[in-house]
């Protein structure tokens, strides 16, 4: 096969890739309610993919690594298909239909739904900035830092609510209670893509509740481009900021090498090999799944046949019942056994869905991993969004806690299992502190009446 070959297979697979992206998009917004996890997911999926897939498009330089990302592109384009149709197949004919209820205003909107609003986010930032030393413990760690992602969830409800009613003032004051997370990670770890994938997990919600389909999507190719400029501009500045963040310098020094990012900014060049070679590094997880894929198919490495399953299995047994539990989250000792690559201990290497998916029973364990990925975060974040269509806000949050740890597109299904089922605790734990909340603030707001009339 040529190398033209290649590229051809490599485009298709990206156009196949981008238009799931769109079907998935178009689905959310005509097929009943959505907080837009499913696009969340597969939004963050091909950030990984799509952008190292470009890059041997680009430049014939880095033709060395066409086969292999090549083969991990192709099989991407197949998982993604299937996880569309596993959201479909989610949300068809289910019993829960969404019912056209009377539209209340956006101040009784606001003055209804505010107060949980504020719950989540309050409630987030304490597990995340507050409950910092609880992560050592085993298993409460777990549930402390998935049940963190709480904040989300009010900060996603609120920005839909401002951006429909075009509150400009709120808008202003939600995005800025969201840059307040990646910022805080940032200075804290030096790391960008931790903050970045929550933000767009709430800023996904927009790209389903916003009026105008064609309009949405020119603003995800606007979001997009913007994305690849601050990548290429975090790239070329993380050392000086990695420098400044491990050492534990002052907070001026590390503001100061992370406003390097901005005051010299430069927006993305795809003739740059800087460029280019930093999303071959960080944005290309193809290389390692066609890598990958080529050993098994030269029989170099051994299908997993599960193994990897039975691990994610066992990982739901909590750490503090079981001391001596072998399973950890992390997959850089799998992808080095697949690939034969020696992975440096400095940087993380995630397995991924891809992957994971692919190296336990081959296509078909590709298909079957992203048709129930796909049924299970497309029917989570159904039933969340109906609850919550219906102001039952606390059955929104045992549905989108659980979500949120579902997407975890480059980690590994040890992760994802353990994420999954600690979220769901932490779910409960916030269920129950919702409704006492709740009923608090009732009890005061009847009694109020009878203070007076006295």
């Amino acid at each position: 096969m040529t190398f033209n070959d290649y590229i051809l297979i490599c485009e298709i697979s990206i156009g196949i890739c981008m238009a799931a992206l769109f079907v998935l998009l178009w689905l959310l917004r005509r097929n009943g309610p959505s907080l837009a996890l499913p696009f969340a997911y597969l939004s963050l999926l091909l950030v990984n993919h799509v952008p190292g897939a470009f890059v041997p498009i680009m430049d014939e330089e880095f033709y060395v690594h066409l086969p292999e990302v090549t083969e991990g592109i192709k099989l991407t384009a197949i998982g993604i298909v299937v996880f569309v149709f596993g959201v479909w197949l989610a949300r068809y004919r289910t019993q829960e239909q969404q019912v056209a209820p009377q539209v209340p205003s956006p101040i009784a909107v606001f003055r209804e739904d505010k107060p949980f609003w504020i719950f989540c986010l309050l409630g987030g930032w304490l597990f995340v900035f507050g409950l910092t030393p609880l992560r050592n413990l085993p298993s409460v760690g777990a549930v402390v830092y998935n049940g963190g992602a709480i904040w989300m969830l009010g900060i996603l409800l609120g920005l839909r609510w401002s951006v429909r009613n075009k509150k400009r003032l709120w808008t202003i004051l939600w995005m800025a209670c969201l840059l307040i997370y990646p910022a805080m990670i940032l200075v804290t770890s030096g790391f960008l893509s931790y903050g970045t994938t929550a933000s767009l997990i709430v800023v996904c919600i927009l790209a389903v509740a916003a009026r105008g389909y064609w309009r949405v999507c020119v603003a995800i190719a606007l979001v997009g481009y913007m994305g690849l400029s601050l990548f290429s501009n975090y790239f070329q500045a993380r050392d000086k900021i990695r420098d400044a963040v491990w050492v534990g310098a002052t907070i001026e020094r590390r503001v100061d090498a992370i406003s390097a990012i901005f005051t010299e900014w430069k927006f993305f060049d795809s003739t740059d090999k800087l460029v280019l070679a930093g999303l071959d590094l960080r944005l290309n997880q193809n290389y390692f799944v066609g890598l990958a894929a080529q050993n098994l198919d030269d029989g170099r490495v051994d299908y997993l046949r599960g193994s990897s399953v039975t691990d994610a299995l066992l990982s739901l047994v909590p750490r503090a019942l079981w001391p001596g539990k072998t399973v950890f989250g992390g997959s850089p000792e799998i992808v080095a056994k697949m690939t034969g690559l020696y992975l440096s201990s400095g940087t993380s290497f995630g397995v991924g869905n891809v992957m994971e998916f692919y190296i336990n029973f081959g296509l078909p364990g590709l298909i079957l991993g992203f048709l129930v990925l796909g049924w299970a975060l497309g029917r989570l974040d159904h039933r969340a969004a109906l609850a919550e269509s219906r102001g039952d806000y606390a059955t929104v949050i045992l549905f989108f806690l659980p979500g949120v740890g579902l997407i975890q597109p480059i980690g590994s299904m040890v992760e994802l299992f353990g994420s999954a089922s600690s979220a769901w605790i932490a779910a409960y734990f916030w269920k129950w502190a919702w409704d006492r909340w709740r009923e608090r603030r009732q009890a005061q707001a009847l009694s109020l009446p009878e203070a007076v009339a006295h």
